[in-house]
Order: C-alpha cells, then sequence, then structure tokens
C-alpha cells in the first residue's frame, strides 16, 4: 500500500503551498448552503470569493447579483445608503433626485430607491458607470428589487461628464480609492479576481474623487450632499476640494474615517 504521509516530502515548499486546501470561513460555508453549493470542491476555486462563485452578495438586507465586472458590496459602504436615507428625512425632502457615480451593481442606489419605496417617497434616481456590463447588471438587478422602474435612469458615463444638467439632492460615489503601491498588498480574493479599474486610485488614491469633486458643483443643489467611500489613510488634506464646497469626515461601522462628506458653501 501507498504511503501517502511521505508524499508531501517529496514536494518543494512551493509546490505545497499551491495543493494546500482553501478553509472556508463560518460566513462562506453559510453563504454556499445559502445558494445550494454546499459540496463545492475547494481544489477548484482557488481563492475566488463565494460571492462570484454563487453570484449572489447581500447588501442591506437585499440580495445583488454580482459578476467579476463589479466589486463585490462590502458592509461598510451600507453606512453610505444609510446617511443618504436619512439626511433626506432630516432635510424633509419630497423628491430627491439622487446621483449613484460608479454604481457597479447597483448596490447603493437601489438600495436608497428601496427604503424610499417603503417610505413611500417618490424619487429621481440616476445610476452611472463606465463600464457597459456593470450597468447591464444594474438593470437586472434594478428589476429584482424594485416593483416598478419609474425614474430609474442608467447613465454610460465616466463619472458626470455624460450627465444632463440636474441639480441633485444626493450623489453617492464609490470610486477607486486605494493608492496604487497598496494594490499588490491586498489579499489575492481581492486583487487577482475583483475589477482592478474600481479599485486602483492612481498614486495617492485621490485622483479619480478629486476629479469627481471638480464636477459636483455644477450638479449639487443648494441643499444637497454628496457622500463619498474614501481610503482610511485619506484626511481632508488629501482631496482637492473646490473654492465652492465643504467637507467632514465621517466614520464607518468600525470606527475609520471613511466618508467624504461634501457640500456648498453656506
Amino acid at each position: 500500500m501507498e504511503n501517502r504521509s511521505a508524499l508531501p516530502n517529496t514536494l518543494s515548499p512551493l509546490h505545497k503551498k499551491r495543493i494546500q486546501k482553501r478553509v472556508l470561513t463560518p460566513y462562506e460555508i453559510n453563504h454556499l448552503r445559502k445558494y445550494g453549493l454546499p459540496q463545492i470542491d475547494l481544489s477548484t476555486i482557488g481563492e475566488k470569493p463565494v460571492e462570484y462563485i454563487t453570484g449572489h452578495a447581500e447588501f442591506y438586507g437585499l440580495d445583488f447579483l454580482v459578476n467579476s465586472s463589479v466589486l463585490i458590496p462590502r458592509l461598510e459602504s451600507e453606512m453610505i445608503v444609510r446617511l443618504a436615507v436619512n439626511y433626506i428625512q432630516k432635510e424633509e425632502l419630497a423628491h430627491p433626485s439622487i446621483a449613484d457615480i460608479g454604481t457597479g451593481s447597483g448596490c447603493l442606489g437601489l438600495s436608497v430607491a428601496a427604503s424610499l419605496v417603503k417610505q413611500n417617497t417618490p424619487y429621481t434616481i440616476y445610476l452611472s458607470d463606465t463600464s457597459v456590463p456593470a450597468l447591464n447588471l444594474a438593470r437586472e438587478n434594478a428589476g429584482r428589487i424594485l416593483s416598478s422602474p419609474v425614474n430609474l435612469f442608467f447613465q454610460e458615463s465616466h463619472l458626470m461628464d455624460d450627465y444632463p444638467r440636474i441639480k441633485f439632492d444626493i450623489i453617492l460615489a464609490n470610486l477607486p480609492y486605494i493608492p496604487s503601491k497598496n494594490i499588490t498588498k491586498l489579499p489575492r480574493s481581492v486583487r487577482d479576481f475583483e475589477p482592478l479599474s474600481a479599485l486602483n486610485g492612481g498614486p495617492d488614491g485621490t485622483t479619480v474623487i478629486n476629479r469627481l469633486l471638480s464636477q459636483i458643483p455644477q450638479y449639487i443643489s443648494d441643499r444637497g450632499i454628496a457622500i463619498i467611500e474614501i481610503d482610511d489613510t485619506h484626511d481632508l488634506n488629501s482631496f482637492s476640494l473646490p473654492e465652492k464646497l465643504q467637507a467632514s469626515l465621517t466614520r464607518d461601522l468600525f470606527d475609520v474615517p471613511r466618508f467624504l462628506i461634501v457640500s456648498l458653501k453656506v
């Protein structure tokens, strides 16, 4: 009989590492089980995120379809939805106009829409992205999550370059914000599978965000705010803020500076 216990000793350390079996977390096990894949062969998936394996990700209590054309929605980003909905209630906006820039799966804009539907608050929401596959996925998610597509618009656009000249009460954006030098430090499950174009924010992680900031004065209403997710290494001095704007930082659920809140100067 073959002595299998001796087999690993004949392999190089690199080869041993390559054949090492992935160990799933309880969350990953439950996620695969929920979508009917409890017995998946781990040797075939490497470090691929379970959300890409099942094609589903939960965000803000909703079930979103995801694929490799979009980032997997993160728990931290749910705060953007809460901040937006709370602001709409606080300001008593009867029919808010909202832009979701770099929408990806549509998780931000559609989650806000779903919350407003529950409150019987009408809205106008634009969801935009440079990626046509991402926009197609966002459309599909809209059909699954919302009962009606009324006042929901999908716009192919780099930031707000191709937007109609509308004044928005809420501008949401989860743009590339990771400094280029930090991309190689990301977990393999992120850097090898999620779209790098949605992660790499340039040398300081602020290139794309600063471009959006330069456009906001043309598109934000007098009472409006922009909520922009940022890297935890950024502070207010990291950004090139136009003269007409003022900004503050808000922390996420893990008490980390994560969101840039922007409005017109009073």
